[in-house]
């Protein structure tokens, strides 16, 4: 994760999100995948869809939108105590 990383929230539909290192999300994407192939296909797909992880997640918001159309997220943005993912932010 990316030391002192803020939320970030999508300028087309308003969701927030919590950043993420590229390098990070990788080695999410690593781990998953490694672990999903320890799995019977049966479980594959009942409990993962039948598919793995991918670094696309971390791109985009549910909408589409691309992770480099984000902003920094400001208070009121994100309810507290809800469920917040990851999304990549590009270190400058």
């Amino acid at each position: 994760m990316i030391k002192n990383s803020k939320n970030r929230t999508c300028l087309k539909c308003g969701w927030v999100y919590f950043g993420v290192s590229r390098e990070y999300a990788e080695n999410e994407v690593k781990k998953f995948n490694e672990f999903f192939e320890t799995l019977s296909k049966k479980d594959q797909k009942d409990l993962y869809g039948g598919h793995g992880s991918s670094i696309a997640s971390y791109e985009s918001c549910w909408c589409g939108n691309k992770y480099d159309n984000f902003r920094d997220s400001k208070p009121g943005d994100c309810p507290r105590g809800c469920t917040i993912s990851p999304i990549i932010v590009e270190v400058k």
